[in-house]
């Protein structure tokens, strides 16, 4: 038993010799590696009379320099063949300057290294001037006012300014910031945002709503019988709006009353999408159903949008109103709304409404009459 003791102590010694030389030869190799990548500096491998170790010759649009390092077993020489890219040689240090590119387009050019009989190309990179634009075309507020921040690239200088005396927009370097005052009338509002950059002008819309207070409620849809010359007519109908979806109903009419057309709302736009076709009674062989048609008479088909109304306060008689536009009917331009009846299977088909360039108002909150 003792001398099973001593053998395994004999092991554990010899182990732990067996590590500590281990680790002392890594050591030393660790050293030497680290002794040889010093050593390296002025290195180049056999054949070559130039080796590039750092290299990073793509730029901005702006004007600018930057290095390539090299190792060289001679004299360096360098050139490019643009007039644009100049490079000029330090030791082992190239040193390659780009003129501003005021185009869009980015440019290239190749850089020759020369030392003796052997030479090298690289490629210089450089991009396009880059125009500030806006990013986007419409963008929503609370009545309480609203702060919006954008990160907007330009080379150019670049100017943003608004129209509107509630519409604030500065522009610190690229952070581009707008600040809308909260309203003090309780008025849905539009405004814009304008920025200049090289000549090139681009607008940001801004509309300021409250959704119960601007487009949920009671409306009439107003128009003309028999063409823009004839007689006034209107027909009233409600936008209401169920667990975030909206809805148009007419709640004047018996056999509509439980009739919910779906409607589109676009937020950023407070624009209103309403349906080519609705049908607005169906029973057997007997409907009812409205449809937006354009100034040549042509019906909407059925998966297409057919009208859209973009809310707009009209200060004169404090209302918010829209003139119903074909926006999302290519090639086409609106021109009515009818309401028709097919009775008798189908036989009979008469118009109950027919409007031309019609105009949406809201007159107030829902069952406002």
């Amino acid at each position: 038993m003792k001398r099973t003791y001593h053998s395994y102590f004999a092991c554990c010694r010899l182990a732990v010799h067996t590590c500590i030389i281990f680790v002392a030869v890594c050591g030393i190799a660790a050293t030497v590696v680290a002794c040889s990548d010093d050593d390296l500096t002025g290195y180049v491998p056999d054949g070559q009379s130039i080796t590039i170790v750092r290299n990073n010759l793509l730029f901005p649009a702006q004007g600018s320099t930057a290095t390539v390092e090299v190792r060289a077993s001679g004299s360096l020489s360098a050139q490019t063949d643009a007039s644009w890219a100049h490079a000029t040689v330090d030791g082992n240090i190239v040193s390659v300057t780009v003129e501003t590119n005021t185009h869009y387009e980015g440019r290239t050019a190749l850089l020759t290294l020369q030392c003796g009989e052997d030479s090298r190309q690289l490629p210089i990179q450089q991009r396009g001037v880059i125009v500030g634009t806006l990013p986007t075309k419409d963008r929503c507020a609370g009545m309480g006012g609203e702060r919006f921040e954008y990160t907007v690239a330009h080379d150019l200088p670049m100017t943003v300014e608004s129209p509107q005396d509630w519409i604030h927009p500065t522009m610190e370097g690229e952070e581009l910031v707008i600040t809308v005052d909260a309203s003090t009338d309780g008025r849905l509002r539009r405004g814009l945002v304008v920025s200049e950059c090289n000549q090139l002008r681009d607008t940001l819309s801004i509309v300021q709503y409250d959704v119960q207070q601007h487009v949920v409620g009671t409306y009439y849809m107003f128009g003309y019988s028999g063409g823009d010359t004839g007689l006034p007519v209107a027909t009233r109908f409600d936008v209401v709006e169920q667990q975030g979806n909206f809805f148009m109903n007419w709640p004047t009419q018996d056999l509509w009353r439980d009739t919910f057309i779906p409607l589109t709302f676009d937020a950023a736009s407070c624009t209103l999408f309403f349906p080519s076709m609705m049908f607005l009674y169906e029973k057997g062989s007997d409907y009812d159903y409205a449809v937006f048609y354009d100034t040549e008479g042509v019906v909407a088909t059925s998966d297409r949008l057919g009208a859209n109304a973009r809310m707009n306060y009209y200060e004169t008689d404090n209302t918010t109103y829209a003139v119903l536009t074909a926006a999302n009917w290519p090639g086409h331009e609106l021109g009515g709304f009818v309401i028709r009846s097919s009775r008798v299977g189908g036989l009979v088909v008469t118009n109950l409404l027919q409007l031309s360039s019609p105009v949406i108002m809201r007159i107030g909150p829902v069952g406002t009459e």
